[in-house]
């Protein structure tokens, strides 16, 4: 504590009108050192001002780029010497943040100035040192050096979204995405801070001006009054420039997040919609609604991305990279999948008595092609009344793909036997139910199942087709 408290404070983003005299007169000469190509002349002034003044952003700025050119075509010949010295510099960032910025700045960064273990450190130091510039600066070299970096993209990034830097940290995300389509995480953060930039450009003061846009003020509540489906887009816009209103007042509202979440959901806003049922749940102590809230809102963020996704692939086939793409389809279907996955299953361990969490759990192993795995959980869930019916479609389909085919008739004929009516559900039934007894050779079952189908809805799926066929049509 007592080293902490006898750190000196240092301006960030220090200016150069703001330097003192005799360190302006050295910049100025280290520019015409530069003009002159004189560049180690001019990386050993620039540091004699960082010295004094760390927080001088454009002399770090055109530190390295001295640094840089000095070292254009050498850079083969000091490889590992860095590194020790990196890791010498680094025992010594608690207690004397400031030593280690200049000793980077001598040591390796001068001769490496693309360092990224050097940046890192540098990056660190500068933190301790609340020298946020220079920090985000020294991330920004590593990527500079290395555009494949995506580790550093990422921390770049991530540091933009902590300093509310939204738009910065938008473009950072959304370059990863360039890189590499398949990474969830970036997509995601990319659309938080595009969504919370969107919200912090929103400037509410405290007497409540947004209500002019309304011209009434209690138009917000008569708006809220109303059911959503019945309003406008425009109404729903209002209502939500209202409730930010009440936002920026109190965050910490639950019921204020939970009303601005369900705003923008119906907006079909679901990015914006997730971070504010994400804190909503926060703020709630994990509420076991909201919680499913979450994420069924998350899934479908995701399934937007990928939904685009397989629109590039399916309208784009003759893309000299199409398959490198349809890789970053199947790698993120994959992903997206297997964090459905572990998301229910953390889900089910909390609520194990929770049907509903059963199915979902049951349903997504499903899909995952995991159909051992998927029957102990839907058999489960059978259990619930409300779910009964589907579950034991699902349960027919994973034993028919399992070879059990007795077993799958047995469960689809419950479950048809239970529905009266002709819906969408008894169709899906008898619809697999007849090609399971295509697949059996029991002819007249299968044309039976299809047939009733047939009788009520000649478009459904192919059913016309094959039972036409089956009479020579």
């Amino acid at each position: 504590m007592s080293e902490e408290a006898n750190t000196p404070e240092y301006k960030d983003d220090v200016r150069q009108t703001q330097l003192a005299p005799n360190l302006n007169k050295l910049f100025l000469k280290a520019e015409s050192a530069m003009e002159v190509r004189n560049w180690s002349y001019a990386v050993s002034l620039l540091q004699a001002i960082l010295a004094k003044e760390p927080g001088f952003l454009e002399g770090r700025k055109r530190l390295r780029l001295a640094a840089v050119k000095d070292n254009e075509g050498k850079r083969g010949l000091k490889m590992g010497g860095e590194s020790l010295k990196v890791m010498k510099l680094q025992t010594q960032l608690k207690k004397d943040p400031i030593k280690v910025i200049e000793g980077l700045e001598k040591e390796v960064l001068a001769t490496d100035p693309y360092n990224a273990q050097g940046n890192e450190l540098l990056y660190e130091a500068a933190v301790a040192l609340s020298l946020f510039s220079t920090a985000g600066f020294a991330l920004e070299t590593v990527i500079n050096g290395d555009p494949d970096n995506i580790k550093f993209y990422h921390k770049l990034g991530d540091f933009y979204m902590s300093r509310e830097m939204f738009d910065k940290a938008a473009d950072i995300f959304g370059k990863i995405v360039e890189k590499n389509r398949s990474d969830l995480e970036a997509t995601k953060k990319y659309k938080d801070a595009t969504a919370r930039g969107s919200i912090a450009s929103q400037k509410w003061d405290s007497n409540g001006d947004w209500r002019d846009l309304l011209k009434d003020k209690d138009q917000a509540k008569d708006l809220e009054s109303k059911g959503r489906a019945a309003m406008t887009p425009e109404m729903l816009r209002a209502q939500a420039e209202a409730l930010l209103a009440d936002y920026a007042a109190d965050q910490n509202n639950l019921d204020v997040a939970k009303k601005l979440a369900a705003t923008y959901e119906q907006l079909e806003e679901f990015q914006t919609s997730l971070q504010f049922y994400e804190w909503a749940l926060h703020l709630s102590n994990n509420d076991p609604s909201l919680e499913k809230k979450v994420a069924a809102i998350r899934e479908t963020v995701n399934k937007e991305y990928l939904d685009s996704l397989r629109q590039f692939v399916d309208e784009n086939p003759g893309h000299p990279d199409i398959e490198q793409y349809r890789q970053q389809l199947a790698e993120a279907e994959q992903s997206q999948m297997a964090t459905l996955i572990a998301e229910s299953k953390e889900r089910v361990d909390r609520n194990p008595t929770d049907n509903e969490l059963r199915f979902e759990l049951g349903s997504r192993l499903f899909q995952a092609g995991q159909f051992r795995d998927a029957i102990q959980h839907l058999q489960m869930a059978k259990r619930s009344p409300n779910l009964r019916i589907k579950v034991m479609n699902q349960l027919g389909q994973c034993y028919e793909r399992m070879g059990m085919t007795d077993l799958a008739a047995g469960q689809f004929e419950e479950a048809i036997s239970e529905l009266t009516g002709m819906d969408d559900t008894k169709k899906d039934l008898l619809y697999n139910l007849g090609l399971l007894y295509e697949k059996l050779g029991n002819h007249a079952k299968y044309l039976e199942a299809l047939k009733q189908i047939y009788a009520v809805d000649y478009g459904y799926r192919d059913v016309a087709e094959r039972v036409e066929k089956s009479y020579g049509g």
